[in-house]
């Protein structure tokens, strides 16, 4: 046997099912977001619950038990978090005017340094001031909203999670039961680095946002902004998201300060603040807390922020970065896709001679799949 062109039936069904898939994905956004929200913290809770287990036989109360030590505590801070962020945020559009007198001096400082037209300076203050403060607010505004709907719907999660946890050993048990015995050693290997994987994230998660909140509230608190723990453990929140977070964790505190500010150094600084405390935490702190296997090159991350912000909104985009890593996990369990695992991989241009090195045979090769055959 051997490949005698593309097959265009196997074309057909390729396509046919991946826009199957698509339109359940969009469809059905309101069930595979807290089904996908429930899995990773079922993930996240199985060595609790584990640990649980040692000493309590039941296992309905070895859960609860999980529960009261990571769950609740979590959400009360959360809670509390945000609802402090509603009050703040509250209060910034009725300071449109004080922005707009901020910038206007701003600029006019600008017009008289490189010589600009200043009836055009103004006319795009005018223009664009209220999008500037909009821009930002409207996203966190949003992100609340989404995180209400989210707690609105905790009860369905936390059923979800606790069925999850239940009845892990039998669902792992059937996954496993779909595979021929000399397969099964690879699959259960899988399913503890996915684990791993999702324990490593989330956690990794938590601790970077308590070390950019201590930082970047250390910094603002030098400068003199007001309630500056607050805006650096909102940095740190919105760090979830990356690129996008960190622009709007920049913009709030910087907005903040054009507000309040007597000076226009200290909105300035705030900005400086955050370039430095970005370059230690992409360099220093991520590498080290999150580790390599969570690393994604940056356009495979663009492109996941794109589209989970096109299918599922802000959901989507915090769910992005945790579902490409264990995407690029699975995609290195199998010899067919291995491959597309090392490409979605950070530091890819320091790798790129593995695909022809160690990639370059029949059964990697993605295309054969939909190759018809001929004696």
């Amino acid at each position: 046997m051997r490949n005698a062109g593309i097959s265009l039936k196997n074309i057909f069904y390729f396509l046919g099912i991946s826009t199957l898939v698509v339109w359940i994905t969009i469809t059905a956004r309101v069930v595979l977001i807290p089904v996908l929200f429930s899995i990773l913290l079922a993930l996240f809770l199985n060595p609790i619950v584990n640990f649980y287990e040692k000493y309590i036989r039941n296992k309905i109360l070895s859960i609860l038990a999980s529960y009261i030590t990571a769950v609740i505590p979590f959400l009360l801070i959360i809670g509390f978090f945000f609802n402090q962020s509603r009050i703040l945020f509250g209060s910034l559009p009725s300071s449109r005017d004080k922005l707009k007198e901020k910038m206007t001096l701003l600029m006019d400082w600008v017009d008289e340094k490189f010589k600009l037209d200043a009836e055009s300076t103004a006319q795009w203050v005018d223009e664009n001031i209220n999008s500037m403060v909009d821009v930002p607010v409207d996203f966190v505004r949003e992100s609340l909203t989404s995180t209400t709907t989210v707690m609105a719907h905790l009860v369905l999660i936390i059923v979800l999670t606790f069925f999850l946890l239940l009845y892990r050993v039998s669902f792992k048990n059937f996954l496993l039961s779909q595979v021929g015995p000399d397969e099964r050693n690879k699959l259960e290997a899988l399913f503890i680095k996915i684990q791993f994987l999702t324990k490593r994230y989330l956690m990794g998660q938590g601790i970077v946002i308590l070390i950019l909140g201590i930082l970047i509230g250390t910094g603002l608190w030098i400068i003199g902004v007001p309630y500056p723990y607050f805006w650096g453990f909102l940095a740190g929140f919105l760090e979830i998201i990356p690129y996008v977070g960190t622009t709007i964790g920049v913009v709030l505190p910087f907005s903040y300060m054009l507000i309040i500010s007597d000076t226009l150094w200290q909105p300035f600084a705030v900005v400086g603040l955050y370039i430095l405390i970005q370059q230690i935490e992409g360099n220093l702190i991520s590498p080290n807390v999150m580790g390599p296997s969570i690393k994604i090159n940056p356009l495979f991350i663009i492109m996941g922020l794109f589209i989970g912000a096109i299918v599922w909104g802000i959901p989507g985009m915090i769910l992005a970065l945790p579902v490409l890593a264990i995407t690029k996990e699975i995609l290195r369990g199998f010899d067919r896709t291995a491959p597309l695992s090392y490409l979605m991989e950070n530091g890819l241009s320091r790798k790129s001679g593995i695909f022809l090195s160690k990639f370059d045979s029949e059964k990697f090769r993605l295309i054969k799949p939909l190759m018809k055959k001929e004696e």
